[in-house]
Parts: C-alpha cells; structure tokens; sequence
C-alpha cells in the first residue's frame, strides 16, 4: 500500500515545464512531485524555463504538503525561471494556495482559469526575455 497521495504527470515543451495535478496530495505526494520538477528544472542547466502548473483536475492538499511546495517554491523561485503559470477551476483552491504557500506571492506568478490563457501569458514572457536577450 502506498502512503503517497496525489497523481501528476511533467512534460517539458520548449522552455517551459509542463506539470498535471490530479485529486488530493499528501506531504509524500506532493514531495514525489518536487523532486519530479526538480529534476527537470536540472536537466535544463541554468537555461531560463518557465512552469505552467494544470490544477484542473486537482482537490487540494494537506497542510504538509502546502509545507512541501513552500520550500520546493522557495527553492525555484531562485533558479533562472521567468514566470509560473497555475490553472485553477476553483477560485477557492487559488486563495488557497496562495495563503498555505507565501512564496507564491511572487509577481512572476500568475493564476488563470484556462489553459490557454495561462500558455498565451508565457508564450509572452519567454519571448520578453529572447528580445530583451537578444
């Protein structure tokens, strides 16, 4: 039996970083799922990224994991990373988060309620960063 809750998968497209959250996590859920980003987040060698997190199909989390995702938060939020898109379909789940989780304050963080709009937004941002680079 597994002690781990919450399901999620991680695609990485370009410069941005991909994440699915699915149903409720625990601190062991949601630490698999840190260490998940954080590989890839490596993988990309200091390389600016930009993280588009889907929480469409996401309950919540325990008050460890909330804890989990600070310190993770913390932790990228000091890599090479433009922006962090989350999508909610829960504005109560966003209010959430943003309180469990002070890091998430950050003003190269963002909440949308589709896809789309969150991608559009760091489509935006990364190509900011490639002209103001180039």
């Amino acid at each position: 039996m597994s002690i781990e809750h919450g399901e999620f998968s991680i695609s990485l497209e370009g410069s941005i970083i991909k994440t699915k959250l699915m149903g409720s996590f625990n601190e062991f859920g949601a630490k698999r799922y840190t260490e998940a980003v954080i590989e890839v987040v490596k993988q990309l060698e200091g390389k600016p990224f930009a993280i588009l997190v889907n929480n469409l199909e996401l309950f919540g989390g325990t008050p460890e994991a909330y804890q989990v995702l600070e310190e993770y938060n913390k932790w990228v939020n000091q890599q090479h990373m433009l922006a962090k898109a989350f999508v909610f379909n829960a504005a109560i789940l966003a209010t959430i988060m943003k309180n469990m989780s002070p890091s998430m304050k950050a003003d190269n963080i963002q909440m949308f309620k589709t896809l789309e709009d969150a991608e559009s937004w760091l489509e935006a941002v990364l190509q900011q960063h490639v002209k103001i680079n180039a």
